[in-house]
């Protein structure tokens, strides 16, 4: 006779306890990359994310670090129990940057490690962090420009970084000979697989503690509150219908605006989203691997229906989503991708205003979506070695109607901080010239937009292999307003010679740069929200006293 075994029993509480530690797994995970990476673009700038999934790759907990890697991370892990299935044993680590394998571009570099307890495979720990090159054309492997995912670095479907415990030196050979600061990048990597291993032991020991069918019930209600939280919220919103579109400037190769459209339709609990209206995939590297578009899609339901719920898969079941292949945001391999945060943002912003068609009462002014980066093939000035400076300038967020947006911050999808200035000099032959906030690019309102930054970098000592790109340098895709609020202003970027003139090139190059040469970036600023001449007396006071529409604008709170 089969012994019956009795049902596990999982109270309201120890749910609680276990499912907030599982979060806090995730969230310690960033503090090892944070404390144990090398480059700045991790380290102080914080590019990275941290999760943990159940044994068949759903997200259940995963820290705030970047919106841009919210559920997506999920597909790499699903891509590597197809890849390796029947093949993965205790103390492997994974690694996959393959942006038609679950990835997102190149340079976000996926490391995820198997977590097994018994002998049975229990949850998977996983991170992703944007390495500073992974080879490819240009110093820092992006450049929107290109055609081809081949010309962006090494693609890496999920393979074994280390097996059974041991790193795997021929593949970590491989990629020394094939990146530009090895140094910087096996380091990284190691960062990121010991963030791993941190979490393994957080999940074996709430295995002990509280059962291991136990802790498998925990991971599966925790992807079951979501769906019923999100479900619940909808249902008690109204039906209706939204739609919205934006431009980027242009195809990455300075060609015609690319248009990203959606349709957004909800009944009841349910949100049936459609981006087919989208254009077709671009020449260049503005394309948005489908994991990053579906990121974008779990941040713009989050920001505006379920602000205050964690991140897992479970929002993802309330979704019905419409987006052929070969469209801008869901492209055909081997198309581009290196440059698809700009579009991430554009997609996230159109996403937002559409859902604000259907509720009103919920809308916010546009934020600058300008996401400039600033890639450099460098020297560090100590050593004389090659090094790769990897920047990002934000801009400003949109009002909404309980008042001004923020100023100088990296908006939507990302969440990354300008590199200080003392690490860029003390760690490139790059000189930065100017950070501060940009008056007069706020959109005005009864509440106004927040600033744009302006950031200057001189190149030093030598020729430097420099890629640029930004977006909204078309007034046409400016920030909009809201509720009778103005636009922002739109972002521009400037190339002065070592000679004072100004050197006309397209606004997203790659380019090799003569000392003394200056790359000048003001970004947008957020749309108003309100009629400005609602604006209050005590405001107008503050936007005098600050020099929030001269040039003589404060500089407390900025980046540096």
């Amino acid at each position: 006779m089969t012994q019956q075994t009795e049902p596990v029993a999982l109270g309201t509480v120890t749910f609680e306890i276990a499912s907030a530690a599982l979060q806090s797994a995730a969230e310690e995970m960033g503090s090892v990359i944070k404390r144990s990476s090398y480059s700045p673009i991790i380290r102080d700038m914080d590019d990275f994310s941290c999760a943990i999934f159940t044994a068949t790759g759903d997200l259940v907990a995963q820290a705030d670090y970047i919106p841009a890697q919210l559920g997506a991370m999920s597909l790499v892990v699903k891509s590597v129990l197809r890849r390796w299935e029947g093949r993965i044993q205790e103390n492997d680590a994974y690694i996959c940057n393959h942006p038609y394998q679950g990835a997102m571009h190149l340079p976000d570099v996926n490391i995820v490690i198997p977590i097994f307890y018994e002998g049975e495979l229990i949850a998977w720990a996983g991170t992703a962090a944007h390495h500073i090159d992974v080879g490819g054309v240009n110093p820092g492997s992006e450049g929107p420009e290109l055609t081809e995912v081949y010309g962006e670095g090494v693609v890496m479907p999920p393979l074994r970084l280390s097996i059974a415990g041991e790193e795997n030196e021929d593949f970590v050979d491989l990629l020394t000979e094939n990146f530009r600061d090895p140094l910087s990048t096996l380091s990284d990597l190691r960062a990121q697989r010991a963030a791993c291993r941190l979490g393994e032991e957080r999940v074996h020991e709430l295995a002990r503690l509280y059962g291991k069918d136990r802790l498998l019930l925990v991971m599966d209600r925790m992807l079951d509150v979501v769906e019923t939280a999100v479900t619940k919220l909808l249902e008690d919103l109204p039906d209706g219908i939204g739609e919205a579109e934006g431009s980027l400037d242009d195809d990455g190769r300075d060609g015609d605006p690319t248009r990203v459209h959606a349709r957004i339709e909800k009944r009841g609990g349910r949100l049936h989203i459609d981006l087919s209206g989208s254009d077709p995939q671009t020449a260049g590297a503005m394309n948005v691997p489908w994991a990053s578009s579906r990121a974008c899609l779990v941040y713009a339901v989050r920001t505006v229906v379920a602000p205050g719920l964690g991140s897992n898969d479970g929002l993802l079941r309330t979704l019905d989503i419409t987006a052929p292949e070969g469209i801008v945001v869901n492209p055909e391999h081997p198309a581009a991708v290196s440059a698809r945060h700009n579009t991430c943002q554009r997609l996230a912003d159109t996403l937002i205003r559409a859902l604000y068609e259907i509720w009103p009462d919920r809308a916010v002014a546009s934020s600058g979506i300008s996401f400039f980066c600033f890639n450099a093939g460098s020297t560090s000035p100590s050593t004389g070695l090659p090094a790769v400076m990897a920047d990002v300038v934000g801009g400003g967020t949109g009002a909404n109607a309980q008042g001004d947006g923020l100023d100088g911050v990296d908006t939507y999808m990302s969440n990354v901080g300008v590199m200080p200035t003392e690490v860029a000099e003390t760690n490139y032959n790059i000189r930065i010239r100017k950070t501060e906030f940009r008056p007069g690019s706020q959109g005005r309102g009864e509440f106004n937009g927040g600033l744009g930054l302006i950031r200057e970098y001189e190149i030093l000592e030598h020729p430097q292999h420099v890629t640029f790109y930004g977006e909204q340098t078309d007034s046409r895709f400016a920030p909009e307003g809201a509720a009778e609020g103005e636009r922002g202003r739109e972002t521009v970027v400037t190339i002065i010679g070592p000679d004072g003139s100004e050197i006309v090139t397209p606004k997203k190059a790659s380019r090799i740069l003569q000392p003394g040469t200056i790359v000048r970036v003001e970004t947008a600023g957020g749309g108003g929200y309100g009629d400005p001449s609602l604006r209050a007396e005590a405001l107008r006071e503050w936007d005098e006293l600050e020099h929030r529409f001269t040039d003589a604008v404060s500089t407390r709170g900025t980046a540096n």
